[in-house]
């Protein structure tokens, strides 16, 4: 399980964004036009719904910094109904991680291995607004294993975080995992998910050596 969520959206995602199709905002900032969540409550005054999944342009890239290095994270386009974000790394082969339209993660791949999980992953829940709970049970199955494992999540917050890329508004929300197949303590994982951007821009752990927390430091198509 490691691996799996360090990438994510640690990162990953890990997860964990890519070129992405600039959500649809009632009105598009001015600093990252082209990254505009769909739907959502305008952030300047009632920001903290998001009613809708952000929708994203091929090509679209978000750049970010982890405690061993940067990474880039790619939007690919739609590949059997699913996205595909595509992840360079300097430590780790390259690999894709392929969301549902409404962001649950459905699986990870690279050259040697693919992760599937039955039913996706949400970190995110559509819509989003502070004070929403959710829980997903699944399987997660992987080239040659499978696990039975859980994730709980909590919106706790609409709040401006400040990253290198800039100040940016986001949902603070709080994540904790359980893999049945593992015998240690999960870490709990807080993800900042920014409308603006259409994905997390800031990721922190309780525990570091697991879980690779990062920070969005560039967007560009």
């Amino acid at each position: 399980m490691r691996q799996i969520f360090a990438l994510v959206l640690a990162i990953a995602f890990i997860g964990c964004a890519p070129a992405r199709q600039e959500p649809t905002v009632s009105a598009p900032p001015a600093a990252a036009p082209e990254a505009v969540a769909a739907p959502v409550a305008s952030a300047a005054s009632a920001g903290q719904r998001m009613d809708k999944p952000p929708k994203f342009q091929k090509g679209y890239k978000l750049t970010f910094r982890s405690r061993t290095s940067d990474f880039d994270m790619t939007y690919m386009g739609e590949e059997a109904g699913l996205l595909v974000f595509h992840f360079d790394t300097r430590e780790k082969l390259p690999y894709d991680y392929l969301y549902t339209p409404d962001m649950k993660l459905s699986g990870i791949r690279d050259a040697q291995t693919e992760y599937t999980f039955d039913p996706p992953v949400g970190y995110v829940d559509f819509p989003l607004y502070v004070g929403k709970q959710w829980k997903v049970t699944y399987k997660s199955t992987s080239n040659s294993s499978h696990s039975m494992a859980e994730t709980q999540a909590e919106v706790l917050a609409f709040e401006s975080v400040t990253v290198p890329y800039g100040k940016v508004d986001a949902f603070r929300i709080r994540v904790r995992n359980s893999d049945r197949g593992v015998s240690r303590m999960n870490p709990t994982e807080t993800f900042w998910f920014s409308p603006e951007i259409g994905y997390y821009v800031k990721h922190e752990t309780t525990k570091p050596v697991y879980e690779d927390p990062f920070e969005l430091i560039a967007v560009s198509k």
